[in-house]
């Protein structure tokens, strides 16, 4: 029996597509990548960026670059992930606050953190400290709240955006300890250290990576550290948690894809991503440098921490009675 001619041309039609898939994920890549990014140049999750995109260009065979996508508290740069094509040519490098707090703080999206993304390796954590002028009268964490009491909304606190860690923690110790505290808002973390150490503002809760320096060179002070343990080089500073302060609020950088990125792509790069942190030199000349705390892992793990922690943030919003904008 003959096979009529459009059925025929169907039939092969679909043999070449199954045929071709396989071939396309085996030749990937064949051009050059992007790490696509929310954060500022300078920042410390864009220093990782450029440090992993030199490793994951020797690696991959394909030049790859960083895109910064700056603005509306990582807005931006998240809806262009969540419209890139899902070719696996457009990796997102991803932090807590566009993941988890625009989620919970915002009303309206044009992206979805669960919906829109594949989540493709936890790369660590940013341990903060909470750090002031080094002329102000304070020196520890307590001295700093009954100093803001006693001088009530007269603490300029500096904070990057109402979707950081910072913010976050001033609102809790407003609420907790009932510290009324003056929120100064910066573009970036960058400018927010700056202004701190030009002696605009008092206070700021911001990562090593931007504060360590002037901490070392003494025009800073650390007050306490969002650590899980005292850090060597800080010996007398205190943990958060020492401090009767224990909070979901712990910074970390990440890596996801678009969603509808073939899972074979996706644990590609989920193996080359482990591969470059497991590498000395890259621990070395970034991971060490800028105090990112690695916590690399398969996908599965990922995703699972990331709907961890929009719950147990989603509750201390509810604390606070911040309400998603």
């Amino acid at each position: 029996m003959r096979i009529p001619t459009a059925l025929h041309t169907l039939f092969f039609a679909i043999l070449i597509c199954v045929a071709a898939a396989p071939v396309s994920a085996q030749s990937w890549p064949s051009r050059p990548l992007r790490i696509l990014i929310s954060s500022a140049p300078g920042a410390t999750s864009d220093t990782v960026a450029r440090g992993l995109a030199d490793v994951l260009s020797k690696s991959l065979g394909q030049p790859v670059f960083v895109d910064n996508r700056v603005g509306a508290d990582g807005i931006i740069g998240m809806e262009a992930c969540a419209r890139a094509a899902p070719d696996g040519y457009t990796l997102c490098a991803t932090t807590s606050n566009v993941i988890i707090w625009n989620r919970v703080l915002r009303a309206k999206l044009p992206y979805d953190s669960l919906r829109d993304f594949a989540p493709v390796m936890h790369a660590g954590f940013f341990d903060s400290a909470l750090v002031a002028h080094a002329s102000r009268p304070y020196g520890t964490v307590r001295e700093l709240l009954d100093y803001a009491k006693a001088y009530p909304d007269k603490v300029n606190w500096g904070h990057f955006g109402v979707n950081s860690t910072g913010y976050m923690y001033m609102e809790f110790l407003k609420k907790s300890r009932g510290a009324p505290f003056f929120a100064v808002p910066y573009k970036s973390q960058p400018q927010n250290v700056l202004a701190l150490v030009a002696n605009e503002t008092d206070v700021s809760l911001t990562s090593f990576n931007n504060a360590g320096p002037h901490i070392r060179s003494g025009k800073l002070k650390a007050l306490a550290v969002t650590a899980g343990r005292r850090l060597d080089w800080l010996p007398g500073v205190p943990t958060f948690e020492e401090e009767g302060i224990k909070l979901p609020l712990r910074s970390w950088e990440g890596y996801h894809y678009p969603i509808a990125v073939p899972r074979e792509l996706l644990e590609r790069m989920n193996a080359e991503l482990r591969k470059a942190f497991d590498a000395q030199t890259f621990r070395v000349n970034i991971v060490e440098r800028v105090g990112l705390v690695p916590n690399t892992g398969p996908p599965e793990t990922f995703d699972q921490y990331i709907r961890e922690q929009l719950k147990a943030v989603t509750e201390l919003a509810g604390y606070l009675g911040l309400k998603a904008e």
